[in-house]
């Protein structure tokens, strides 16, 4: 009998050890320029801190428990890498390609990041060949517009794989940030996701831009809100719109963001050169920066136009809009009604010209 309860004993420690939820987290570093700096393990959904250690000697090491594996940012000095906190060993090999490997699902994670690297690889590709002149803006937009739809459903498809592990959820943002859907759309396609994705923060935000998106679609009247003006006035939204009957261009932008400052330099100020007194204003909206880089990007693009900015960091105009990303440019009538939203390049030139030739008539 004691023999019997000895196994018995023995089985169940394998069985507890077979399930530990334990992880370690090791990070090694191509050299010392890291050391002394602190790095946080941070839930990629919440983004509430888990743990946080200091570098020492090229090296950091991260331990705890986890109940449900989970997609984490590690920061180390303001630079991040994504992977997922699961029980095991987790080595991580930090350089400008960082990687986690050692446990089932970041394997498999990294089998899709390079997937999504290949077509990071292939937006370079454009942007260089148009650069060069080897291929037209229109033939860019096409290629670009191609490869979008190919990370949608690279996303979706993974996703679709990954539903009940901590790839899905990741997987499931992504498609939402990268294709936005309307209120109707989103609420289909949760309808059909596992009942906790509503619960996440991240999809949270997109039923709200949603619904934010449906409230300030094409043919509605503008939502107003209020800014500062570079000299640190109060200005609202519809103390510009309308203003000596023009129609509005409405630039939502931030000093970081390369596509914001090429769509700027290009397809704006070509418009601003074109109807600049005959019908036609632009405003810009800085977004998600600070207003002394907004300032400062006003004055290095030699921006011409009014601009309204925050006093800090804000996402109030993005959340009233559902905007989540930018560039976005907003053309409003002089009554204060949305005629477009998102339009870029030629495809709002060719409609910026329409309007303007029908305004003549």
């Amino acid at each position: 009998m004691k023999k019997l309860v000895s196994i018995l004993t023995i089985v169940s420690i394998l069985s507890m050890a077979s399930c530990s939820s334990g992880y370690k987290i090791n990070v090694n570093f191509a050299d010392h320029s890291m050391d002394g700096k602190m790095a946080y393990l941070t839930n990629y959904d919440s983004g509430d801190t888990i743990d946080s250690a200091k570098v020492s000697e090229k090296h950091l090491a991260l331990e705890g428990s986890v109940d449900t594996a989970y997609f984490a940012r590690l920061i180390v000095d303001g630079n991040r890498l994504g992977f997922i906190v699961e029980p095991g060993e987790i080595n991580v090999e930090w350089n400008e390609q960082g990687v986690a490997t050692g446990t089932g699902l970041n394997d498999k994670l990294n089998t899709i990041n390079a997937e999504i690297d290949k077509i990071d690889g292939q937006w370079d590709s454009i942007s260089q060949a148009f650069k060069d002149n080897k291929i037209t803006e229109e033939e860019a937009t096409k290629q670009s517009a191609d490869l979008e739809n190919k990370q949608n459903s690279l996303f979706l498809k993974t996703y679709e794989d990954n539903k009940d592990n901590a790839i899905g959820p990741w997987a499931f943002t992504n498609y939402l940030i990268y294709k936005q859907f309307n209120a109707a759309q989103l609420d289909s396609i949760l309808n059909t996701a596992p009942s906790h994705y509503r619960n996440f923060k991240r999809v949270k935000k997109a039923v709200s831009d949603a619904k934010a998106l449906d409230n300030t679609a094409v043919g509605k009247i503008f939502t107003d809100f209020a800014l500062i003006n570079p000299d640190g006035k109060e200005e609202k939204l519809s103390d510009v719109i309308g203003k000596d009957g023009n129609y509005t261009l409405v630039d939502f932008w931030a000093s970081w963001c390369g596509p914001c400052r090429a769509e700027i330099k290009g397809t704006l100020m070509q418009l601003h050169e074109k109807y600049q007194g005959k019908g036609l204003q632009i405003l810009g909206v800085a977004v998600w920066d600070k207003p002394e880089d907004t300032k400062g990007a006003v004055k290095q693009l030699a921006i011409p136009w009014q601009v309204m900015m925050a006093r800090e960091y804000t996402t109030v105009p993005t959340d009233i809009y559902g905007i989540a990303g930018i560039p976005h440019i907003m053309l409003v009538d002089p009554d204060g009604k949305i005629l477009s939203r998102g339009l870029q390049g030629e495809a709002l030139v060719t409609y910026v010209d329409q309007i303007m030739a029908s305004k003549k008539q």
